[in-house]
């Protein structure tokens, strides 16, 4: 169904399933939601949500492609792999949840981010700004039989922008506040906020990446204990901070940048966090004190962004995978003493399944010809329609 500039598809409530995967590279994400339009005011039902595991074999690939020079064939396997393992979801969600596929109306994808450059470089005298994100829409879209929108960055890249964040549309339109300033913060990888001052326009929100979320937490623990992720930090509340590293994480210049900024593994790349741990430490050091560090680090910069850029807020949400890390949050209120800090799943967002959600709710925008950047934000020049649509 293309109905891109209609009023058709705005005109009854619509099954959007959003799938998310994030620089971890540990899980597809998945979420379907009936999205409504109310005379422009958008609200949404949360039908059926699910995480499923990314094999091992295209997590290895996947970071071989961000870490190494590679064939373009490993780039192509990628490609359709990623678009085979989205359709899975898709069809598990459905017949796990008791939803009729049939039923579904699109599909709205991030992508798996494999480079991210909104710093551009020269080529042919051009100053070329990209990014890419992996997984064939086209494929997918005949895969499920259904409409898919992806390539959400590309556009506003192409007007000047960072192509990132995109979250906050999603923030503007179902969490700002008529009377309170608040914070929107996502922990994933990599950390963003989005700022809603009270009774905010959409030309006043500001949204940017602050730096590393879990990205080097995941790494140290996974070097130095074997397990994916440090459970409700329970690792790292063991440590203690290594001086010399924090200062040296604290000097990284992208942390103050001013915004609009983006960032991921090209800059907090696993080589930068290996040359991190071959410097710093020494033989009384132990290997909970690495964890512990990043996970200091984590909340400082956060925190460090809320005071350099936000206007004195009132209440922070979180959501995203850091939020369920119990001493990482107790490491941000300490810093932030004044503000109140809750998880989005008491906004009715599923604090896992965010990033998903908002991934539908920016498919269901573009079908019905609406903008989905938000120029104050990402520095783009203007709004535009995101994403790529294809049909099957």
């Amino acid at each position: 169904m293309y109905i891109l500039n209609s009023s058709e598809w705005l005109s009854k409530p619509r099954y959007v399933c959003g799938i998310m995967t994030g620089t971890s590279v540990d899980a597809v994400d998945t979420a379907i939601a009936l999205f409504s339009n109310h005379e422009g005011k958008h609200i949404f039902e949360i039908i059926a949500t699910a995480c499923y595991e990314i094999p091992e074999e295209i997590r290895e690939l996947i970071f071989r492609i961000i870490t190494e020079p590679v064939p373009v064939s490993d780039i192509s396997l990628s490609n359709f792999a990623l678009a085979k393992l989205f359709a899975d979801s898709v069809r598990k969600l459905c017949m796990d949840s008791g939803f009729p596929i049939e039923k579904l109306d699109a599909v709205g994808i991030h992508g798996q981010t494999l480079w991210h450059e909104p710093e551009g470089r020269e080529i042919a005298g051009m100053q070329i700004f990209s990014t890419f994100q992996g997984a064939s829409i086209s494929a997918l879209s005949k895969l499920v039989n259904k409409t898919v929108v992806g390539d959400f960055r590309s556009g506003d890249i192409a007007l000047g922008g960072q192509g990132a964040p995109l979250v906050p549309i999603f923030d503007f339109e179902f969490l700002r506040d008529t009377n309170e300033n608040r914070i929107v913060i996502n922990i994933g990888g990599i950390s963003n906020i989005t700022i809603l001052p009270a009774d905010c326009k959409k030309e006043d929100v500001k949204a940017f990446d602050t730096g590393p979320g879990n990205v080097f937490i995941d790494l140290a623990v996974q070097r130095f204990f074997d397990l994916k992720y440090d459970k409700n930090g329970e690792i790292a509340e063991k440590g203690s901070v290594i001086p010399e590293l924090m200062n040296n994480l604290k000097s990284i210049p992208f942390v103050k940048k001013q915004p609009p900024k983006s960032t991921g593994r090209e800059l907090f790349s696993k080589d930068f966090f290996e040359s991190l741990i071959n410097e710093y430490g020494s033989v009384n050091t132990k290997k909970e004190d690495y964890v512990r560090t990043f996970t200091e680090f984590t909340s400082w910069s956060i925190a460090e962004n809320i005071r350099l850029f936000a206007y004195n807020p009132l209440r922070i949400i979180a959501s995203g995978g850091g939020s369920d890390n119990v001493f990482l949050i107790d490491l941000l209120k300490k810093e932030l003493p004044d503000i109140i800090i809750d998880k989005s799943d008491k906004f009715g967002i599923p604090s896992d399944y965010k990033e998903a959600l908002c991934f539908a709710y920016l498919a269901y925008r573009t079908l019905g010809g609406l903008s989905g950047n938000i120029p104050s934000v990402t520095g783009a020049s203007k709004e535009t329609v995101p994403g790529v649509i294809a049909i099957p």
